[in-house]
């Protein structure tokens, strides 16, 4: 009849997501810290839209929340983007132990002038042997798959890659924890997907942003917003804005945004 109400349904109109500080998402995706368990967390997104700025603030809350060391993986670039004690790789540091009154950080740096990556497998394992004698460590790799042909083929981790698995399919209870990034999801083995406690995903579309709906991480309306999140060209500034993902789970309907931008 005219002039009639519409229906509920076509009156629905969709909310708009609610802006909130990256601090609260850091501390969401570390709750399980609080009851005796490791986090598994990736960070996906775009370059320069935000992942390493995220990676720092998740760092320094881990360290607060828990007496573990962090290792951390930072092989791409000339310069370390992240503070700690650094060494070439496991083997150096054994050559030369860390004072751990200089702070519970460990940054791997390869040889980046000389294209010398660090081995993932021995850092994981690593990992493994501090668990072994009761000490917690959240590892970091800044990149888990680009230019390591040496770890997975057509998403399949290669035969004989044992340790990286391992810490997403059984780290959690003994405390071997993982903070992982990665640029292309698609190109990335299911376990750290359906291990991981908590994504954060910063501007993405195409083939990664298929493959996280694929993995059942775009319940609620997320799909829709991170094609939209800020990142290049913006001024770095005003580039950072991620929203929180878990597996089944419909998203919050909050978009983060650590100080800082990227």
């Amino acid at each position: 009849m005219a002039g009639s109400a519409a229906h509920p349904k076509q009156a629905a109109v969709a909310v708009a997501p609610t802006h909130r500080p990256g601090e609260e998402a850091a501390a969401e995706a570390l709750a399980q810290l609080d009851y005796g368990e490791a986090p598994q967390i990736g960070l996906l997104g775009d370059t320069g839209t935000g992942k390493t700025t995220a990676a720092k603030s998740l760092i320094t809350l881990y360290l607060e929340k828990s007496p573990g060391s962090v290792l951390i993986v930072d092989d791409k670039e000339m310069q370390p983007r992240f503070d700690g004690q650094l060494r070439r790789d496991v083997e150096d540091l054994r050559a030369q132990p860390v004072e751990y009154s200089q702070g519970r950080v460990i940054v791997f740096r390869g040889e980046p002038g000389r294209g010398v990556r660090v081995d993932l497998e021995e850092v994981a394992e690593l990992a493994w042997a501090r668990a072994q004698r009761g000490r917690k460590t959240l590892c970091v790799f800044d990149e888990l798959i680009a230019g390591r042909e040496e770890l997975t083929k057509n998403t399949q981790w290669r035969r004989g890659v044992t340790w990286v698995p391992r810490n997403f399919t059984m780290g959690r209870s003994p405390g071997i924890g993982d903070l992982w990034g990665a640029q292309s999801p698609q190109l990335v083995p299911i376990d750290p997907f359906e291990q991981s406690s908590a994504i954060l995903c910063f501007r993405l579309a195409g083939m990664g942003l298929a493959r996280l709906k694929e993995r059942d991480y775009l319940l609620g309306g997320a799909g829709e917003v991170i094609p939209k999140l800020t990142g290049p060209p913006l001024p770095p500034a005003q580039r950072g804005e991620f929203v929180l993902l878990r597996r089944g789970q419909p998203w919050n309907g909050k978009i983060y945004k650590f100080e800082g931008g990227r």
